[in-house]
């Protein structure tokens, strides 16, 4: 069972991840569709997840989107990027630690 968790949350993780990258790459393509990729990722990682110690990833992950998309909507790209692959990286060691357990 504990198993099944595992895979529950490493999928939960993938998922975020994905809407993450779609942002980073609207995000560095300047495209007009950016700020609805980045809060499709943001909506990604809204709510409780799956359970586990992701919690309090997950709630990491909202803070890094929420600043980059107010970073983003006064035209400031630098650190609006930045949180934002900060965030995908934070998502990408969750998934490297789930693979460990």
């Amino acid at each position: 069972m504990e198993y099944a968790g595992v895979q529950l949350r490493t999928g939960h993780l993938l998922r975020v991840h994905g809407y993450l990258n779609m942002a980073i790459l609207s995000m560095w393509m300047r495209s007009p569709r950016a700020d609805v990729l980045m809060g499709m990722a943001e909506a990604s990682a809204r709510g409780r997840g799956p359970g586990g110690s992701d919690e309090e990833l997950l709630e990491r992950v909202r803070a890094l989107i929420l600043e980059s998309r107010e970073y983003f909507a006064e035209d400031d790209f630098p650190p609006a990027i930045g949180r934002m692959r900060v965030a995908q990286d934070l998502t990408s060691l969750g998934i490297i630690r789930l693979a460990g357990e």
